[in-house]
């Protein structure tokens, strides 16, 4: 295990909020790129570095409507740590980051206009013509900030492989992200990225290379006072 900084005396760790990032992965003439942009310099979080779209989930993911539901696994894993209506939010949350920060929609075509919502980003998602879909939207990886970080998220990565129409879809830069295109894994060596960005990709290569994913996913947390990396669920808990 990799050893962290130790806890200042009398600092509480601030609470870990639920947080969300998807990778978009892409193929042309055989070759997988990857939607990334540059956070903006001004941001306290990770400024000047190339993440994945992503962000923090908020109450308006809980009621946002959509077109159908998580797998099964992405849903079995999430609800190991978090109810059945946290879940969905979670990965409502990872489509509206990406309409956020990139404009890209991850939806279909809606028939019945969704219900009105009073949140910006989904009314502007909704004026669009679409509803989020879900079901392809899998599940890789978790990571939750150490306690010696002032911000702390507890950030589940999730994995859209996007068909060609979806990822010809228009994207461009916001106040979020910056210089935001798409970029092949060896590309993305090149990039400044923040190593638990990295350590992330690494995870996600793993991942492709399965056939059929496991039960689990890859698991970053702090335990006593160092790095440590496991999976999630632990099954052996429950063997």
């Amino acid at each position: 295990m990799i050893p962290i900084p130790k806890p200042i005396p009398g600092r509480v760790a601030p609470r870990a909020k639920l947080a969300s990032t998807i990778v978009l992965l892409r193929e042309r003439d055989g070759v997988r790129q990857i939607l990334m942009g540059k956070r903006s310099a001004r941001h306290d979080f990770m400024p000047s570095v190339y993440v994945f779209p992503g962000g923090r989930v908020d109450r308006c993911d809980s009621y946002a409507p959509a077109l159908d539901h998580a797998n099964s696994r992405t849903r079995e894993i999430l609800e190991a740590a978090m109810t059945p209506a946290r879940a969905r939010a979670c990965v409502l949350a990872a489509v509206r980051e990406t309409y956020e920060e990139t404009s890209l929609i991850l939806g279909n075509k809606f028939d019945d206009k969704p219900n009105a919502s009073n949140d910006p980003s989904w009314k502007s998602f909704h004026k669009e013509g679409y509803v989020p879909t879900l079901a392809n939207i899998e599940l890789f990886g978790r990571a939750i900030t150490p306690p010696h970080r002032d911000k702390r998220f507890d950030t589940w990565f999730f994995l859209a492989r996007l068909n060609q129409e979806t990822a010809s879809r228009p994207f461009k830069n916001s106040a979020e992200l910056i210089d935001t295109g798409w970029f092949t894994f060896a590309q993305i060596k090149t990039l400044k990225t923040h190593r638990a960005t990295q350590m992330m990709i690494a995870q996600l290569q793993t991942y492709l290379a399965y056939d059929n994913p496991p039960s689990d996913i890859f698991f970053s947390r702090a335990v006593r006072g160092k790095f440590s990396f496991s999976r999630f669920p632990d099954h052996s808990k429950t063997s």
